[in-house]
């Protein structure tokens, strides 16, 4: 929680910039925001969302506000569902970490399970797989050049700097068991990259839970969190928001994973959203290489988890994305997780 001296500090930053945060009007955090920190403030007459980082050293690449930012002030002319950005501060004497301001948009996020409005909704979940689909290839449509932000990561390459770069930040963060057997994962990859060309903008990390909803009109009103949004690969998106997508005929090991509401009425198979995906992008991809997108995303989630029991061992603190039941379990099911992905790996 940040202080009034804080607060001062980023209104007079802000007044410096032709801006006015209205202090009697108390900011307010927002629930969310596991990485980095999100507050409800008022400026110039409206609602906006200051957000920052936590202080401290940070890994490289995490709590960008800079990428976000640069996201921001740009692609909400070419995809409605990204709020405008406003501010970007890179003077850290203002509160000792750079901070970004966007615009406010109303709605709720929806994870796990259904909020108590929406269970009685006849075929809620047909309507929020349309939506969600409907949004991930919005976004993958969008053109790079006319939105400008064909500079803010390279296509070339781009798979093979997920395996290797996902095996060095597990080298951090599993043990010397689990990283031989996550070696077994990349060197199977490594061999098995796809002949893939296409480029789009990828948020890295869509799913429902950061998308803003109108639970009266089921109309995505913003998606949020754009602080890892590069320009790469569209099916690895994808396979990323399919492992969090869940069925409940999953084994364990992928059951876990699950962050999407999929007991909802009419929720779509991961076969309905691939095939309705491939649909409005205009895009097609074989079945070897839809193997490979799950097994990187797989290989990629099971340091994830790593890096969330490390965080839990530094701070004492239950990740704000699980539940107290869930983490606690995280141990035994991210080796449940890693022992079924090298088996299927070495059974090919």
């Amino acid at each position: 929680m940040m202080n009034q001296e804080e607060w001062k500090k980023i209104a007079d930053y802000l007044e410096s910039k032709g801006h006015t945060l209205d202090l009697s009007v108390s900011p307010a955090q927002l629930s969310g925001g596991v990485a980095n920190f999100n507050y409800s403030i008022l400026l110039d007459g409206k609602k906006a969302v200051l957000r920052r980082p936590p202080n401290g050293p940070l890994p490289p690449g995490a709590n960008d506000v800079a990428r976000e930012y640069k996201v921001l002030s740009r692609l909400y002319k070419h995809y409605p569902p990204a709020p405008a950005g406003l501010v970007f501060c890179d003077d850290e004497s203002v509160i000792g970490v750079p901070f970004c301001i966007s615009e406010f948009r109303e709605g709720i996020c929806i994870s796990r399970n259904l909020p108590e409005s929406l269970k009685n909704t006849a075929n809620i979940g047909d309507d929020l797989s349309r939506l969600v689909v409907e949004s991930l290839a919005g976004l993958h449509k969008v053109d790079l050049k006319k939105a400008d932000l064909e500079d803010l990561g390279s296509a070339d390459g781009f798979i093979e700097r997920q395996v290797s770069g996902w095996y060095k930040r597990g080298s951090r963060v599993l043990t010397e068991p689990q990283l031989k057997q996550l070696a077994t994962i990349r060197d199977w990859l490594q061999s098995h990259l796809p002949d893939n060309k296409i480029a789009t903008l990828v948020h890295n990390d869509f799913k429902l839970d950061n998308m803003l909803i109108d639970i009266d009109t089921l109309h995505v009103n913003g998606v949020v969190d754009w602080d890892m949004c590069t320009v790469g690969d569209p099916f690895y998106e994808l396979a990323i928001m399919l492992a969090y997508w869940g069925n409940t005929n999953d084994v364990p090991a992928y059951k876990f994973q699950c962050r999407m509401p999929m007991e909802a009425e009419g929720w779509w198979s991961r076969e309905k959203v691939i095939e309705e995906y491939l649909r409005l992008t205009g895009l097609s991809v074989n079945e070897q290489d839809l193997k490979f997108y799950q097994w990187l995303t797989y290989y990629r989630n099971i340091v994830v988890y790593g890096q969330l029991q490390k965080l839990f061992e530094k701070t004492g603190e239950c990740p704000a994305v699980l539940t107290e039941e869930e983490f606690n379990g995280i141990a035994d099911n991210n080796q449940l997780l890693l022992d079924t992905i090298e088996a299927e790996v070495k059974a090919q």
